[in-house]
């Protein structure tokens, strides 16, 4: 029974989203250039407050500084500093792009590009991602204001509604940006900086620490 009723509050959600997405598809327009999300200053200041609490909070073994160093205990704060320094990338570098092609996501090893034509809808997680449905992988992207944040500030989140914005262009090819976006470079995947800032957190835990 209670899977049951959970099946109709998800089918009745879908089918709300579904009108909201098409009504919003009935005021848009195609524009001219590509479409681009980023973080912008709270992610930034975000991201900075996570590393600070990472270097402050986090107890290394025995063995992971540079006085005495041991093996397993350099490879635990090499490992434990990179995942701190990914987090702070996923938080405060992420990056979309839509054009008429697709839409370009930035990842950690490299920026993956979803065809418009493989794209089925895309839903704001309850963690403030964005999720790309269709795709292989259902890759997850950005970084947003939480639903359930939004409900308690009363505040709408740019997020819902650039998931609408990317669902409407999915779903209809006359809403998609006329221009393509230029192809990212090499290097542009979040592993550029996320190996440089896990260095500057080992070496900042290492001076706090010692």
């Amino acid at each position: 029974m209670e899977r049951t009723r959970r099946s109709e509050r998800r089918r009745q959600e879908l089918r709300e989203r579904s009108g909201r997405v098409e009504d919003l598809a009935a005021t848009m327009a195609a524009p001219a250039q590509p479409l681009r999300w980023r973080s912008g200053w709270r992610g930034r200041v975000v991201g900075a407050v996570w590393c600070v609490l990472y270097v402050v909070l986090v107890d290394r073994p025995e063995g992971a500084g540079w006085a005495h160093p041991e093996p397993g205990a350099l490879f635990f704060a090499a490992w434990t500093s990179l995942v701190a320094a990914w987090v702070f990338c996923r938080i405060a570098l992420w990056r979309i792009t839509a054009d008429r092609e697709g839409v370009f996501v930035r990842r950690m090893w490299s920026t993956r590009f979803l065809p418009w034509s493989r794209l089925g809808r895309v839903e704001l997680r309850k963690d403030g991602m964005l999720e790309f449905l269709g795709v292989e992988g259902a890759p997850m992207a950005g970084f947003f204001q939480p639903p359930w944040l939004a409900r308690i500030t009363g505040r709408p989140g740019v997020g819902q509604h650039t998931a609408d914005t990317l669902t409407a262009m999915a779903r209809h090819g006359d809403l998609r940006p006329a221009a393509r976006a230029a192809r990212p470079a090499a290097g542009s995947a979040l592993a550029r900086w996320a190996v440089p800032v896990a260095g500057g957190l080992y070496v900042a835990g290492e001076l706090l620490h010692r």
